[in-house]
């Protein structure tokens, strides 16, 4: 199973940010990001949030209670959401049945 540091790990190796600049971006030290990533520390309350924001999931997806992924569209108009929506149910049966829980 994926725990909270292999988690955040990933994360930040697929936005293809160093542990430099995600410690910058929800204001901790370098250090601290390397300490959650090799599961010495969790981060508070108010870092978690700001990881899951800065990654774009939720706090129960770094926290691994959930392996689903969460797209925000809501800054796009109806149409494009609907746009978006379409392109996920045609990777989804592309893909298949594993695929169905994005």
């Amino acid at each position: 199973m994926v725990d909270f540091s292999q988690r955040l790990k990933k994360l930040r190796q697929d936005k293809h940010l160093t542990q430099a600049q995600v410690a910058a971006r929800v204001g901790v030290t370098a250090s601290m990001v390397s300490s959650y990533e090799t599961d010495i520390r969790l981060p508070s309350f108010e870092v978690m949030v700001r990881l899951a924001d800065l990654f774009g999931v939720t706090v129960d997806y770094l926290l691994c209670r959930e392996d689903r992924r969460f797209l925000d569209i809501s800054a796009l108009s109806d149409e494009e959401a609907a746009a978006v929506c379409s392109l996920v149910e045609l990777l989804k049966k592309r893909a298949g049945p594993a695929a169905s829980d994005i």
